[in-house]
């Protein structure tokens, strides 16, 4: 691990834990609740878009902040990205209390990795060290070293009870020294999902999707901006292109008449 990666992770991780001291308590795990969390500083989006690069996306606009979250996730990896953008969300507020300037401070610093520590401070805060090691032992059944059927059986339970991908849960045991089968982080959602088949566990609603598009919140405000002439019909669609894709077409379509019109009144004057 690079210098650059190290001190990322190590100010993620201690903000991961400033953050559930201040704001929930690291004895129980957050689950979709990370959502109603992020509800609470900022205006939520929820978009169905068929694009496997889109994860989620924070805009801040005018004092106010935004987060988008795609709803063509599977529900696991939806949380991680609310998770993910909980990290830039903490960082522009005061979400972790009397730390928060240090910890702002720290994330500045020149060989800072900022996308590192999101993906790391998600992980953390969705699994945090003490209830993961616990409930990991309860299910290997206080084994130091389980047997591989017992330690697959306890990452899909883990995976359950935190809401988390199989595949995030797998990295956040072996970071914490309890997964002795690295065999397993080499493992795709696509072979858990055939793993739990074959076992015989009943089927996780957290693997599929909740397809469901809820933005009225920022195309008002968008509106709302425009009309005051606080926008350009330019910037407006800029900001709706991943959000509200429909409407941000609509505001060039706008712009072009706009432009179009001026064309003709400048060479009719």
């Amino acid at each position: 691990m690079s210098k650059q990666s190290s001190l990322s992770e190590v100010i993620a991780d201690n903000a991961a834990d400033v953050f559930l001291k201040e704001n929930v308590g690291s004895d129980i795990f957050i689950a979709s609740d990370v959502e109603n969390l992020i509800a609470k500083t900022a205006q939520v989006i929820y978009q169905n878009i068929d694009d496997p690069k889109f994860l989620d996306a924070l805009i801040n606009y005018k004092d106010k902040c935004f987060v988008v979250l795609n709803t063509h996730q599977d529900l696991r990896a939806r949380y991680y990205s609310a998770a993910h953008e909980m990290w830039h969300l903490a960082l522009e507020g005061s979400m972790l209390g009397r730390q928060s300037e240090v910890i702002k401070t720290a994330a500045t610093q020149e060989d800072f990795d900022n996308e590192r520590a999101a993906d790391h401070f998600a992980a953390a805060l969705m699994l945090p060290e003490k209830i993961v090691v616990n409930t990991w032992y309860k299910y290997v059944q206080q084994r130091e070293v389980p047997t591989p059927a017992l330690a697959k059986e306890a990452v899909v339970r883990i995976a359950e009870v935190s809401s988390m991908p199989y595949e995030a849960v797998c990295r956040r045991l072996d970071e914490l020294h309890l997964l002795m089968s690295r065999d397993l982080l080499r493992w795709t959602r696509e072979e858990w999902v055939a793993y739990l088949e074959q076992v015989g566990f009943p089927p996780s609603p957290l693997d599929n999707a909740a397809n469901f598009k809820q933005f009225a919140g920022l195309s008002s405000f968008i509106k709302k901006q425009v009309d005051k002439g606080q926008m350009t019909l330019m910037e407006a669609a800029n900001f709706l292109t991943n959000s509200d894709p429909k409407q941000a077409i609509n505001y060039l379509k706008l712009r072009k008449e706009k432009v179009e019109r001026q064309l003709s009144e400048d060479e009719n004057g």
